[in-house]
């Protein structure tokens, strides 16, 4: 049985062709385990929305291996991935990515729509999500009658509704304040206590302190891959 959640192997991708030709990742060898939280830093350019984005399967590598479970899933069809998406995956964007003329019980089960599930089905998993990161109270609300903290806490339970096996987390403190940054933070941190596996994009130093693996790329390259001494909480 294949130890790793995800392996990358000999991983490139490149944008453009000729003189338009950008090599946003290089050789990129990567291993995952189930209930890592990782961190990916790096400047601006140096390629971590492009490792984010083929991590979960939204994007395809231009060559190499990109091994699910066990399975490779770099020449998959674009159906086969989108199921693998639903069924695994999870994603938390910077902009909250929410449908202002839904509710947030609605915006919650949007995920279960493609499961095929009854409506009192999707009703109780998206109903439980909320109360996990504690804004059931909010369930009848319009996303526009919330604070940017509350927004982002109903993008995760909409992410956390299917129970995908992997959260990724694209700059998700971004536009938030200190206090509402803190927040957020800590309900990922009890997600991965509790078994999800965690894979955030950030700039700040602060914020990849939650996690427990730090990789920082530069031009495409992976520059370190450091696990750091994982903590149940942290200030920032």
């Amino acid at each position: 049985m294949n130890q790793f959640q995800i392996q990358l192997q000999g991983l490139f991708k490149k944008y453009g062709q000729g003189s338009y030709e950008t090599w946003a990742l290089s050789d990129i060898n990567l291993n995952i385990s189930s209930g890592d939280f990782i961190a990916i830093m790096g400047p601006s350019g140096s390629g971590k929305s492009t490792l984010m984005h083929i991590l979960g399967l939204l994007d395809r590598p231009t060559s190499g291996q990109y091994i699910l479970e066990g399975r490779r899933a770099d020449h998959l069809t674009e159906n086969q991935l989108a199921f693998l998406r639903n069924q695994k995956m999870g994603f938390v964007f910077q902009l909250f990515n929410l449908l202002p003329r839904t509710s947030v019980l609605e915006n919650v089960q949007l995920p279960l729509l493609y499961r095929n599930m009854p409506a009192n089905e999707r009703y109780k998993l998206a109903a439980k999500a909320l109360e996990q990161v504690g804004i059931l109270h909010k369930a009848k609300s319009a996303p526009n009658q919330l604070s940017g903290g509350e927004q982002q806490r109903v993008a995760i339970a909409r992410a956390l509704a299917p129970n995908p096996q992997i959260i990724f987390a694209d700059e998700p403190t971004g536009n938030l304040d200190t206090k509402n940054s803190l927040e957020i933070m800590n309900i990922l941190a009890k997600l991965n206590r509790n078994g999800k596996t965690i894979i955030l994009v950030t700039h700040e130093e602060e914020i990849a302190k939650f996690a427990n693996r730090i990789i920082r790329l530069r031009d495409g390259k992976l520059e370190s891959d450091v696990i750091i001494h994982k903590q149940s909480a942290v200030s920032i």
